[in-house]
């Protein structure tokens, strides 16, 4: 039995906790012991992309030392958020300590243990595909066929963590079909806190996305969309619900758990989906 730690990130915490219950259930079949650090808080990449590189660098330096408690698998529900770990932790603290009047050798120290700490991390999708594992057959059942869904794939798990085909491999092994858009490798307009600062532009390129979505969908009969980074997810999911779209949306954990279960149905798509 393989052991890991869980990194959920705040947005799952704090909008939608079943994405990181679905996780844990995923990851347990599977065979994993999942050990959840309780002090666990922000990776600080919205501090970051706001701007404030010395507040990310502290919140960096917190997630840095509660993970290193272990010396398991860090396995996160957030493209952008492992990015964020594995790619821009090591420069920025290091960058912060000298910025903040301290010495060489301590920021050189820091983002040696930013590094090591980096190489223990995968996004859900690349541990799903890399584990060999399958579902414990006591609650596999996948009764019928899975009906189509729509993939986004996030700017963050794209261009920086270029992990561009894992989510939709792992949906293809559990018999799921899902398509991206046609304008795939478009933003969807979340961009942190972009979709705050520039809230037209968010929106209009949220419309397009969502323009996309829907041919896709009519092209494909695929009947809910889903993502492996929840802030798109989310982002995508408020712009439908104010022009009065239910198209349905969920975590690619929920989907996957759906799936493990035989219950990955329109209409468990539908409630799975609710706020």
């Amino acid at each position: 039995m393989e052991s890991l730690s869980l990194f959920v990130t705040c947005m799952v915490d704090m909008f939608r906790p079943q994405a990181g219950q679905a996780a844990l259930r995923v990851l347990e079949r599977r065979g994993a012991q999942v050990h959840f650090l309780a002090d666990q808080t922000c990776c600080g990449q919205f501090s970051y992309n706001a701007g404030y590189a010395h507040e990310a660098a502290l919140l960096g330096r917190h997630w840095i030392e509660v993970f290193e408690a272990t010396q398991d698998p860090i396995v996160t529900l957030s493209g952008s958020c492992a990015a964020m770990v594995i790619h821009t932790y090591p420069d920025l603290i290091k960058d912060d300590i000298i910025a903040q009047g301290g010495n060489a050798e301590d920021a050189a120290a820091w983002q040696q243990r930013a590094i090591r700490v980096g190489q223990r991390v995968f996004e859900l999708s690349q541990w799903l595909l890399q584990s060999e594992s399958p579902p414990s057959p006591e609650t596999e059942d996948p009764a019928e066929d899975a009906p189509p869904l729509i993939y986004h794939l996030g700017c963050h798990m794209r261009r920086v963590l270029q992990a561009t085909t894992e989510a939709q491999t792992v949906l293809a092994r559990s018999g799921v079909p899902a398509q991206e858009p046609e304008d795939q490798d478009q933003c969807c307009g979340f961009g942190g806190t972009y979709s705050m600062t520039e809230p037209m532009v968010s929106t209009a390129l949220a419309d397009t996305k969502w323009k996309y979505i829907h041919e896709k969908a009519d092209a494909t009969s695929a009947i809910a969309l889903t993502s492996a980074d929840l802030g798109c997810l989310l982002h995508l999911q408020g712009r439908a619900s104010r022009q009065g779209d239910p198209f349905p949306c969920l975590h690619l954990a929920e989907v996957v758990d759906l799936r493990d279960q035989g219950r990955l149905t329109a209409k468990n798509l539908v409630s799975e989906a609710k706020p």
